[in-house]
């Protein structure tokens, strides 16, 4: 029975092995499907900026720990070795060996010689060390206030690409619909036209828009192909992963504009811009600070323990002694004339906290400019979408009652040609308000967003 099918058997071999290929790659890439709210939780962990930034907040935390550290006591140890090949040669004078007027070479030392030291080192007082550990600490604050701002802009990526993705894709719904309902009126007329009941111009103009629906069809595909990709590189995603969206344009847009919080009233403290120029100024405020601490003298205590053995043989762990010596001590630096630069470093910082003050200000007019501006782009979109979308609801209507005349011969290819024209630019322009209802809708969230 075997031998009779060979070529099906091999047949079979094949097919078990590329539905075995196409069941391994599923499971390496599975489909991931999203909401918009899961699309930018998922973000928020695989993100690539987002994981930098979180990089960046850990080191802001280890400067706190470098910067308390230089307070503690410091302890270090140090091991000496040394071999002297040649010992140094000194010349002595005669008299001391009862042979006046020559020099009497002698050599000094021994072959070996070892050592251990060890210090501890504690710092006593220091106006830099307390004002540098306030500064670790609000750069910290400063770290963090970035990483939220970098979480609002990975956001803001995040729900663009996904607000382009659906409209490319409704958009090329929409194209496939319509080319379906067309080239069926192109084939019925070119049946009518060879019948003899309908002109060849009739059967042109429908083979142009048919001809012009697959351009566009192939065009939107492409776009949603890139669209697609771009969500998938905000999301952290691979180029072979699988996503599924599982909202749609019209169920977004109703959220967003019935989102609460976009009826709340800016709050200048809240915005995460506000809260960073206020962070810089605080900084700045603490350079000043560093730069007086400079005219305050510093003190440090500093215990010392060495031993030491020189031998002629090498057998420092077997006979002989070692030579213990230690000290304790407090070093005290006392700042008295720098030539005038410490005084210009203070002056420095104190411009510096000047222009933190001027920015402080700036800031402010600049963000409640930016949020009267998305508020009345938001309006103004809502109101443009509003009235696309009833242009698009009469377009179709009109489209579809030309249609159906045109089908029973009520109505020329003409008719037909323009109401088709004038429903796809009514589509168009109804997705284009959508997304930019959406866009100008999330715009607004973020400068409403409270900081964290």
């Amino acid at each position: 029975m075997i031998k009779k099918y060979p070529a099906l058997l091999i047949l079979l071999y094949f097919l078990s092995g590329n539905l075995l290929a196409q069941t391994s790659d599923t499971a390496a890439h599975p489909v991931r499907h999203f909401s918009l709210q899961q699309a930018v939780s998922f973000a928020m962990v695989h993100n690539w900026g987002i994981i930098n930034a979180g990089k960046d907040l850990e080191i802001a935390k280890q400067k706190i720990k470098e910067q308390i550290a230089q307070g503690l006591p410091q302890i270090d140890a140090s091991v000496d070795y040394k071999d002297n090949i040649a010992r140094p040669v000194f010349i002595l004078p005669g008299e001391v060996a009862g042979q006046p007027g020559e020099g009497i070479p002698v050599q000094f030392g021994t072959r070996y010689s070892a050592g251990l030291t060890g210090t501890l080192k504690q710092l006593i007082f220091d106006g830099r060390y307390f004002v540098g550990l306030k500064a670790a600490k609000v750069s910290l604050e400063r770290t963090d206030k970035q990483f939220f701002k970098n979480k609002l802009a990975v956001k803001e990526q995040v729900s663009n690409a996904y607000f382009n993705v659906l409209s490319a894709e409704e958009s090329l719904r929409i194209v496939d619909s319509t080319l379906q309902i067309t080239q069926k009126l192109a084939n019925e007329t070119e049946q009518i036209y060879k019948a003899g009941m309908a002109e060849d111009v009739d059967v042109d103009q429908l083979n142009l828009l048919v001809s012009n629906l697959k351009s566009s069809r192939t065009f939107l595909k492409n776009q949603t192909g890139v669209a697609r990709a771009f969500l998938k590189f905000y999301l952290g995603l691979g180029e072979k992963d699988s996503i599924v969206l599982t909202e749609t344009l019209p169920e977004l847009i109703y959220k967003k504009t019935h989102d609460p919080l976009l009826l709340q009233h800016f709050t200048l403290a809240n915005n995460v811009d506000y809260q960073e120029v206020n962070k810089v100024k605080e900084l700045r405020n603490l350079q000043v600070k560093l730069a007086k601490s400079e005219f305050i003298p510093s003190l440090n205590a500093v215990l010392n323990y060495q031993t030491q053995a020189q031998r002629d043989q090498w057998d420092f762990f077997q006979s002989g002694k070692w030579f213990q010596s230690s000290f304790l001590g407090i070093s005290m630096n006392i700042p008295i004339f720098s030539s005038g630069g410490r005084a210009a470093r203070l002056k420095q910082a104190k411009i510096a906290y000047e222009q933190a003050q001027v920015l402080q200000r700036q800031t402010a007019a600049q963000l409640s400019i930016q949020y009267q501006t998305l508020r009345n782009d938001f309006y103004n979109a809502l109101s443009v979408y509003r009235n696309k979308l009833k242009n698009r609801k009469v377009a179709e209507k009109i489209y579809r009652k030309t249609t159906t005349k045109y089908t029973h011969g009520m109505a020329s290819s003409l008719d037909l040609l323009n109401t088709h024209n004038q429903f796809l630019k009514a589509e168009s322009d109804y997705i284009t308000a959508g997304l930019n209802l959406l866009q100008s809708a999330e715009k607004l969230e973020i400068i409403l967003t409270k900081a964290q």
